[in-house]
Order: C-alpha cells, then sequence, then structure tokens
C-alpha cells in the first residue's frame, strides 16, 4: 500500500533580515543587567574585609549572551546561604531579583523589534 507523501518547505529567505541585530540588542542588554546585578551585589553583600565584595565579577560566554556573576572567594556561599552557625545574608539572590523585570521587559521589547 502506497502512502501520501507530504512535503513541507519553510522559506527562509529574508529571516535574517528580521533578526539582523537581534544579537546585538541582546547582547546589549544582558550586558547592561549584568552590570546592574553586579552593581546591586557590591552594594548589598556583607563586608568585613572587602574582599568578597572586590571579587564579585562578570564572567562573559557565549558572546555575550551568557554571563555568570559572581564571587570569587571561598566562603561567599556561606554568607549567601548560611550555614548551620550563622544565617544566610544574601546579596547574589537579592541583586539579581532587583532587575529580573526590568531585564524580562527589555528581552521582550528586543523580540517584538521594539527597542534593545
Amino acid at each position: 500500500m502506497a502512502y501520501p507523501k507530504i512535503e513541507i518547505m519553510v522559506n527562509t529567505a529574508g529571516l535574517d533580515a528580521i533578526t539582523a541585530g537581534m544579537r546585538e540588542r541582546l547582547v546589549s542588554v544582558v550586558g547592561i543587567a549584568a552590570g546592574q546585578v553586579e552593581t546591586r551585589a557590591k552594594q548589598l553583600v556583607p563586608v568585613d574585609t572587602g574582599a568578597t565584595k572586590n571579587s564579585i565579577q562578570q564572567y562573559p560566554s557565549d558572546g555575550g549572551l551568557v554571563v555568570a556573576i559572581g564571587p570569587s572567594t571561598s566562603y561567599a556561599p556561606y554568607l549567601e546561604f548560611g550555614t548551620r552557625f550563622m544565617s544566610a545574608r544574601p546579596y547574589m539572590t537579592p541583586a539579581l531579583e532587583s532587575v529580573r523585570f526590568q531585564f524580562l521587559e527589555a528581552v521582550r521589547q528586543v523580540m517584538e523589534g521594539k527597542s534593545g
């Protein structure tokens, strides 16, 4: 028995024109948000010697579409999450939350072609 064959073809001509510049605008949005998170984390981090505050940095990858932000001191997670002997004193999570809605709105606007 022969089965009907259906071919589906998607013409992607012009797709590059639609997305042209989108990556650059998204990289810009991510970079701005990362800078805001870094700044806010440095404002919120508990300071004794200042080592953790001074170690908070951005680590971009994927051409700037991904940016990890955080401290490099060995005890930084204990400050953020606490221990059985010490209450948590979060600074990275609140810093991220402080820019979340602005970031999502900026990404939405880029995706809709409105701005970046």
